[in-house]
């Protein structure tokens, strides 16, 4: 089995479930909190390692109580965890969660911690990706410092995984390094210049992104499915519709899946729908991490693909 290892962020998501979203100046009464601890990183590494994937991660945390659940919880799923870095002047990265009835988010991020992380501190780890085999990569942490990632992992041939998430603009001399790149409908908009509304804009948006050097493009839609282009061909993967109550860490699960399926060398097709029906699992529960599916979970799903 390759090796996963992701490079990325952690997060304190504290959750609130509401009826509606308050509206500008408007004091609600919501029904459930909780806390979970999530990041987009630390949702990959776990939605990895649940399935049975050998992981390890490198991320920062502040040396306060929120790190301490971190590691804890890096533990009890198995990632390695030894890389991982304290920063004793800034706290870990808090997220606020706000879900209404319908299961839709909206999100606060605190970044903390996660941008304290520096190019040095991923030199100094350098062993660690050239003795991986697929890096995980996402953009909550310092622009510079995926940067820094990348090239060291192209360097020692490693297969590439970019989230670009959150949205933001990306210097286009990386994406010939890239094996693949995972942006949803916005953040595909941001990289093109190209509004992603239907399937078909989905495709053209793919299309772009192969132009500007990327090997794998796939544009996760939601409930909609997922578009993969390479430069010779596409395909669209249909979504699974479920009663959703909680979409975060969603496109987490997929790529984390996806990670996993490219350790386990499946072929692209049976990757895609796995993490089609891993992505329908997440949205079936409240929270991040404690959403991330096990292989019980996904064969348990009644709904399957349809071409």
């Amino acid at each position: 089995m390759k090796k996963i290892l992701v490079i990325g962020s952690f997060m304190t998501d504290l959750v609130f479930k509401t009826s509606k979203m308050p509206s500008t100046g408007e004091t609600l009464i919501a029904e459930q909190y909780e806390k979970y601890t999530g990041g987009k990183g630390a949702n990959q590494a776990v939605a990895a390692s649940r399935l049975g994937g050998n992981v390890e991660m490198i991320g920062k945390l502040g040396n306060d109580e929120f790190g301490k659940e971190h590691i804890e919880k890096l533990e009890d799923e198995n990632i390695k965890h030894q890389s991982i870095m304290f920063d004793n002047n800034a706290r870990t990265g808090v997220g606020n969660v706000t879900i209404d009835k319908d299961g839709n988010n909206k999100i606060l991020v605190v970044p903390g911690a996660n941008l304290k992380l520096v190019e040095e501190e991923i030199l100094n780890h350098e062993n660690i990706i050239k003795n991986s085999d697929i890096i995980v990569l996402q953009l909550e942490i310092p622009i510079n410092v995926v940067y820094k990632c990348i090239d060291l992992a192209y360097k020692h041939g490693k297969i590439i995984i970019l989230n670009p998430a959150p949205a933001q603009e990306i210097d286009k001399e990386i994406a010939h390094k890239v094996d693949y790149i995972i942006p949803n409908e916005t953040e595909a908009e941001v990289l093109t210049n190209y509004e992603v509304a239907t399937i078909e804009d989905a495709k053209s948006a793919a299309q772009l992104l192969i132009d500007q050097g990327y090997k794998h493009t796939i544009i996760t839609l939601g409930n909609k499915g997922a578009i993969y282009a390479t430069r010779d061909k596409w395909k669209y993967f249909n979504g699974i519709n479920v009663d959703a109550v909680d979409t975060t860490a969603a496109g987490d699960s997929f790529i984390g899946t996806l990670a996993y399926g490219l350790a386990q060398d499946f072929k692209i097709e049976e990757i895609m729908l796995m993490a089609i029906k891993a992505s329908a699992c997440t949205v079936k529960k409240l929270g991040a991490q404690p959403s991330l599916p096990k292989w019980r979970d996904i064969k348990k799903l009644d709904e399957i693909v349809e071409y």
